[in-house]
């Protein structure tokens, strides 16, 4: 087996690098960067604490409260979607 599939077959060490701009710089240079910063992480873990405290939901939908309106809407925004595919198969 050929020595450097061996290597990278094995996983390629913390730092390592077979290419000579890659080896003329720093170990810490080399090292895996963390997907995300810590502010980042700190702010994520905020905003799940401020919307564990809010009522984000809305009321159930009741399905006999649908009015006419909410029909002609529905039927309005069907038809443009589909003359718009009709359009763009034509």
């Amino acid at each position: 087996m050929n020595r450097s599939l061996a290597t990278a077959a094995s996983g390629a060490a913390y730092g390592t690098a077979r290419h000579s701009f890659r080896a003329s710089l720093p170990r810490h240079a080399l090292r895996e960067l963390p997907k995300l910063e810590p502010e980042v992480i700190a702010a994520m873990r905020r905003a799940e604490e401020r919307l564990r405290d809010m009522e984000v939901r809305s009321e159930p939908v009741n399905l006999k409260r649908i009015t006419m309106q909410d029909v002609r809407e529905f039927l309005i925004a069907y038809c443009a979607c589909f003359m718009a595919v009709m359009v763009f198969i034509a």
